[in-house]
């Protein structure tokens, strides 16, 4: 967990970052099979949550690492990785996605929940057929910066609050 100050000091930094235009035209991440997306992207911030046991993306464990996996032909893998949840080391939405290119919302990524499968003590790719409600279920990011390395979304929580999400490009996949 981050020191108030230490929190402070990135928002600061996140701060300034978003008050330039993004290098990356929002228009343009969807252009060329959205390529610009491919890669597996790790959320490492959050500005939303304000408490020790919740984040920004609603009642999420803090141990919950949130992964995007984006894929050619607009699949993805939307994966919660748990460290410290019992016996659940992760979910994994199989999903398809869509890119935003207009002039209204451009850059806001729209994930479609295909299957979900779990690792649960060991077992990988158990599909749960409790979570088969959830396919066709939407999520979204809705991108307002991006440079091919920093990915930066907004969000509002329940009560019309403003946050932020930070998601890096890892080097490896995983």
């Amino acid at each position: 967990m981050l020191t108030d100050d230490k929190r402070s000091e990135i928002e600061s930094y996140l701060s300034n970052v978003l008050q330039m235009p993004s290098p990356t035209p929002l228009k343009s991440l969807g252009d060329n099979n959205a390529s610009k997306l491919h890669g597996c992207w790790t959320m490492v911030f959050s500005t939303g949550g304000n408490n020790d046991d919740v984040d920004a993306l609603g009642n999420l464990p803090r141990d919950c690492t949130v992964q995007l996996k984006m894929e050619p032909n607009y699949r993805a893998d939307y994966k919660l990785s748990f460290s410290k949840t019992f016996g659940l080391e992760s979910l994994t939405a199989k999903s398809s996605y869509i890119v935003d290119t207009s002039l209204i919302n451009p850059g806001l990524v729209t994930f479609i929940y295909q299957e979900i499968v779990s690792d649960v003590f060991g077992f990988k790719a158990l599909p749960i057929g409790l979570f088969g409600m959830l396919k066709g279920r939407t999520t979204y990011v809705d991108t307002v910066w991006f440079d091919g390395n920093l990915w930066i979304e907004r969000g509002y929580n329940l009560d019309g609050q403003e946050f932020y999400n930070v998601y890096i490009k890892s080097a490896i996949e995983d």
